[in-house]
């Protein structure tokens, strides 16, 4: 039997697949309206110093435009940063155009910017965002009726942004993609082939400035029809270097299954999974039982990759399974639930080895 080679995690030697986490920043995460935490010392090369040393091949940036609406020149920096620790270790990076909520405008959220939403509705701080007005600000979202402060067109004001985004991060080697937007949402059976509209608009404005990997995500939807043949309906005509990206929480077989239906009707498309957790009610929590046969199922069903939600240097106080570091010393350190998640990926890896050697002797 051949010697392993054991210079490498396992994780980097016998995978192919972009195996990895979400990664939160600083001022590419910035809220425009409340005070956003500052991060320990050192943490983006310490958090990237302890992706290296386990493995994690890609990480998931998630960046806001109210982050960048807020300071242009603290998004970047951190941006540039993320990036930088990026090509040092080796670590592929996606940078998702994020929205939760829709925006800090609205209360707990953070996404769209002030000026986008400020002349439409009171603020709220602090609270869960009103329904009412989560749909009627999508709805006027998908039927182009937005308009900045200065009267810019929505779309195309977003569109600005991301190419600015976009020029900033494309040329470093360890840039994966980007995603033009995070979780979109829609109120009405129609908004379906809108988003598709909205999808293709923006593919066909960025392939002008590169040739990255684009993603486009699931529709988050408040319909009571919502069904795979609909989600195809959000993807763009253009098909060159296009990835999907789904979200499970939990990936459960039939959460995996949904996914995967939907790639192979949208003519088999790349499928990525760019966040799971084992849920997201409150006070989740995420077991090595869970992680291992999570991992196990996404290992079985994708050829791309994932990204399990997340690494941050904030602690989510209502949902503990988001909480993949902790904090001592101010120098951010690995959590008990990261350890799990590296520890699956590598035993899983090991047994696959082994299967591929035995088959070779």
């Amino acid at each position: 039997m051949r010697q392993k080679d054991r210079s490498l995690p396992k994780t980097q030697k016998q995978s192919s697949k972009l195996i990895g986490i979400n990664f939160q920043g600083f001022g590419s995460s910035a809220f425009q309206n409340r005070i956003t935490p500052v991060p320990p010392f050192k943490y983006i090369e310490d958090s990237f110093k302890i992706f290296s040393k386990n493995g994690i091949r890609a990480v998931r940036v998630p960046f806001y435009w109210e982050s960048w609406e807020y300071n242009k020149t603290n998004c970047c920096d951190d941006l540039n940063s993320i990036g930088k620790a990026g090509d040092k270790y080796g670590i592929m990076c996606l940078y998702d155009n994020h929205q939760w909520e829709c925006s800090s405008w609205l209360g707990q959220g953070i996404g769209m910017p002030n000026s986008l939403i400020s002349t439409l509705y009171e603020m709220k701080t602090g609270q869960i965002p009103n329904h009412s007005i989560k749909k009627d600000f999508w709805n006027r979202w998908w039927d182009r009726e937005i308009k900045t402060v200065n009267g810019v067109d929505g779309w195309d004001a977003q569109l600005d942004y991301l190419k600015n985004i976009v020029k900033l991060l494309q040329d470093r080697k360890s840039t994966m993609g980007f995603e033009i937007l995070n979780e979109p949402e829609v109120f009405r059976r129609q908004d379906y082939c809108k988003v598709g509209n909205y999808h293709e608009y923006m593919v066909n404005e960025l392939r002008k400035i590169t040739d990255k990997p684009l993603f486009f995500s699931w529709v988050l939807s408040y319909t009571v029809i919502d069904n795979p043949f609909l989600q195809t309906k959000v993807a763009p005509v253009t098909r060159s270097n296009i990835i999907y990206d789904g979200h499970a929480y939990p990936p459960s077989f039939f959460r995996v299954l949904y996914f995967r239906v939907i790639a192979l009707l949208m003519r088999n498309i790349t499928l990525y999974i760019g966040e799971f957790n084992s849920g997201f009610e409150k006070g989740t929590i995420l077991t090595q039982k869970q992680i291992f046969r999570y991992i196990r199922r996404l290992n079985n069903f994708l050829n791309y990759g994932w990204a399990l939600w997340r690494w941050s240097y904030i602690p989510d106080l209502n949902i503990p399974a988001f909480n993949l570091a902790r904090i001592e010393d101010n120098r951010i350190q690995e959590g008990i639930y990261f350890k799990y998640f590296v520890k699956a990926i590598n035993e899983i890896n090991s047994e696959q080895s082994e299967v591929v050697e035995k088959e070779m002797l």
